[in-house]
């Protein structure tokens, strides 16, 4: 589909849609169908009447219009917040890691130069780091250098603070992203 919503707004919208939508006050049934009620403003109104021959797996879907989808959408903020924790947990697990004088987790070096190429990360200097405009990836990596007080980015992987503080520099990044 073109110009598509990001998923995030799609989630947030369903999220709003499914929170507005009236519930079902009662279900009537005669020879004709199954007949789904809503209580409104004043008398109650049929909002849906499925003839008899409807399936049943359509039935008890159009049925649980609001249950399914409240559902699964807390399923899907359920496992966000275990990807959160679990992402927490293996960094936590990295950095005890290199405080053991191990050897770091991640290639740093490599994960900046390809931070460095992304045109969000060098949006993201512009704004929080004062990288001149128009930026390349070798500016924003000059620029890290910088920031991060070291002399080439090799010291990320062998230096236990430059990592640390490269890790720090990627945790305020993703903040970034994620608000903007």
């Amino acid at each position: 589909m073109a110009n598509r919503p990001p998923a995030r707004e799609r989630l947030d919208g369903y999220r709003a849609l499914v929170s507005r939508a009236v519930p079902l006050a009662d279900i009537l049934a005669d020879t004709a169908g199954m007949h789904l009620e809503v209580t409104g403003p004043g008398e109650p109104e049929i909002i849906c009447s499925l003839p008899v021959t409807c399936p049943a797996d359509n039935r008890e879907l159009i049925r649980r219009h609001i249950e399914i989808p409240t559902d699964l959408i807390g399923m899907l903020d359920a496992a966000a917040r275990r990807d959160v924790e679990r992402r927490r947990e293996i960094e936590r697990l990295r950095q005890a890691l290199e405080a053991k004088g191990g050897k770091p987790a991640k290639d740093y070096a490599a994960e900046c130069a390809m931070k460095c190429a992304e045109p969000a990360f060098m949006r993201f200097l512009i704004e929080r780091h004062d990288l001149p405009h128009p930026a390349t990836d070798k500016t924003a990596a000059t620029r890290v250098r910088s920031v991060l007080a070291i002399a080439s980015p090799g010291q990320l992987n062998t230096d236990p603070a430059a990592a640390a503080g490269w890790r720090e520099m990627v945790k305020e990044f993703e903040m970034w992203r994620n608000r903007g």
